[in-house]
């Protein structure tokens, strides 16, 4: 498919520092999810949308205040790397529910909440069922507002002629985000086009860990992630919530052989996930406590911790294979800039991929390595990855000096990396290699230690 269109937060790594011009001064309200703003419980608090983590959707309509390029310096070539806008849940998680709460309701195991959920459930399912894992009309407006804002922010990168490479998984939800994506800008810029393409073929860059071209793959995730099932137990006051759906929780979960643990988590999904579409209605009001929100939000950051973060031997290599997106990024980048024929890469692909990048890369702070439930809350709470997420690295340079710098935006805030600075949020280009190739290398050793060769576009009549 081709197509012409388209801090002062977490310092770095455990006292890094920062460049020669000293500490650069960010609003704590423009670090999302900083420790120094508030603990997560703090943040869910103030703000509950946040313990839906994966499902929660950041106020992209807000826009993050931007330091001043060094003198002389100005934006000229953007990677981008985003996870696709916001979106429904699977078909399977709405089968579930729906499959409980109508045989609940036949044999009479509802509560009178619970009579009233399958009643305003029953016509949403209908609705939604078929609209599996796509794209909400939220996330094409979404994607759209990002690139507008995209745009307006580094406009000196759109002057003259402007060509983008754009790739995506061959996800329905992905290649929509990226048309829309690509859409806003040439609202924008009449003469911008984008080579654009939505390939499985494109997968061991844009989703190393799951490709099916790489040549390896780390241990399936259900067995990294078993342990968080003993811990939503213990911690996760499922008696209670279950409680306020079914007349005896015991009763309903033996006479109709329910998967509680699944049930629950989806249905705890598809409350979240409310957020995700325009003008449904709140089914699960009341079902939740804000304790059960502040419970579920932590389980799930030592879940997700457990195979796409670092958490200590969990046995993942998740985060070491993203090490092959981030060759990627820097080798386009060289080439791009060095032919001065590409003025964006837009990469479009989903959580389970960009979160270890981001892992791997150590923005912010997150690729620390968690030892307990509670340490993987603090480093790495999951609505820091949300619909919609992107890694935006803003390139820069000035005719009165040979070095090119770079300013990385998470979530289209400005991130701070794990090495020193040359000002502010800008780091030296040079740097930026010097740091993450080392270590690019040390984890293609780790995966080649396992008897792998690691991920590789395997078939050369595929050009991006």
């Amino acid at each position: 498919m081709s197509k012409k269109v388209l801090l002062l937060g977490v310092l770095a790594l455990l006292g890094g520092a920062l460049g020669p011009s000293g500490a650069w001064a960010q609003s704590k309200a423009d670090v999302q999810g900083s420790p120094e703003v508030a603990s997560p419980r703090e943040e869910i608090i103030a703000d509950p949308a946040k313990a839906g983590g994966l499902m929660y959707v950041y106020d992209y309509n807000a826009e993050a205040a931007m330091t001043p390029a060094p003198k002389g310096y100005k934006p000229f070539y953007i990677s981008h790397y985003g996870r696709h806008g916001t979106r429904y849940l699977l078909a399977k998680q709405y089968k579930l529910i729906e499959k409980v709460l109508t045989r609940a309701e036949k044999e009479g195991l509802l509560t009178e909440r619970g009579e009233r959920l399958f009643r305003e459930y029953k016509p949403f399912h209908e609705r939604a069922v078929y609209c599996s894992g796509d794209l909400s009309g939220k996330g094409i407006s979404q994607e759209r507002i990002i690139a507008d804002r995209m745009f307006r922010r580094f406009p000196e990168v759109f002057k003259g002629d402007t060509k983008a490479v754009a790739l995506s998984t061959p996800v329905p939800r992905v290649i929509m985000s990226m048309t829309s994506f690509i859409d806003g800008l040439q609202e924008r810029d009449k003469t911008f086009t984008a080579d654009a393409n939505g390939s499985e073929a494109f997968s061991p860059i844009l989703r190393p860990n799951f490709s099916p071209l790489a040549d390896g793959r780390p241990d399936p995730v259900e067995k990294m992630e078993a342990p968080f099932v003993p811990y939503l137990r213990e911690t996760v006051d499922m008696q209670g919530i279950l409680g306020r759906i079914f007349k005896d929780p015991a009763t309903a979960v033996a006479r109709l052989k329910m998967d509680d643990l699944n049930f629950v988590r989806y249905l705890f999904d598809l409350d979240n996930g409310r957020d995700c579409l325009d003008g449904e209605p709140d089914l699960c009001e009341g079902i939740f406590t804000l304790e059960d929100k502040i419970a579920i939000a932590r389980v799930s950051a030592y879940r997700i911790s457990l195979f796409l973060g670092r958490y200590k031997d969990s046995g993942s290599y998740y985060p070491d294979f993203s090490a092959y997106t981030l060759k990627d990024i820097i080798d386009k980048a060289d080439a791009d800039m060095a032919s001065g024929q590409c003025q964006l890469r837009l990469r479009f692909s989903h959580d389970s991929a960009v979160m270890p990048t981001v892992v791997f890369m150590n923005i912010n702070g997150y690729g620390r390595e968690a030892t307990s439930p509670e340490e993987a809350f603090d480093i790495f709470p999951l609505w820091n990855m949300p619909m919609g997420g992107s890694l935006q690295l803003i390139f820069y340079r000035s005719r009165k000096s040979p070095e090119i710098l770079v300013k990385v935006l998470w979530n289209e805030h400005e991130a701070v990396l794990p090495f020193a600075a040359a000002e502010g949020p800008y780091y030296r280009w040079s740097d930026f290699k010097a740091y993450y190739l080392p270590a690019m290398e040390a984890s293609f050793a780790r995966i080649r230690a396992m008897g792998k060769t690691g991920p590789a576009n395997t078939d050369p009549t595929i050009q991006y």
